[in-house]
């Protein structure tokens, strides 16, 4: 049997990179189903890191979602 070597090996543990990390960011975001007109589409923390705001592609409605202390960790909501 062959000697295994370093190369051989896939390091699989390491964290994905976070947002606000260098290199490739991650945004963060919600998946929305707007039932206003049956289309998903993600919404997107804002530069304060308050709030996930974006609206419906089709007729605009806005939404807002603020991020508090209490929040959830659903990353997939239908709004009405």
């Amino acid at each position: 049997m062959a000697a295994e070597r370093e190369s051989d090996h896939i390091d699989l543990t390491s964290e994905p990179p976070r947002f606000g990390d260098t290199g490739r960011s991650v945004r963060p975001f919600l998946g929305i189903l707007f039932q206003c007109c049956g289309v998903y589409a993600r919404i997107y923390l804002n530069r304060e890191g308050t709030a996930y705001q974006g609206h419906c592609p089709r007729c605009t409605r806005p939404i807002y979602v603020r991020v508090g202390p209490d929040g959830v960790n659903s990353r997939f909501f239908s709004a009405h």
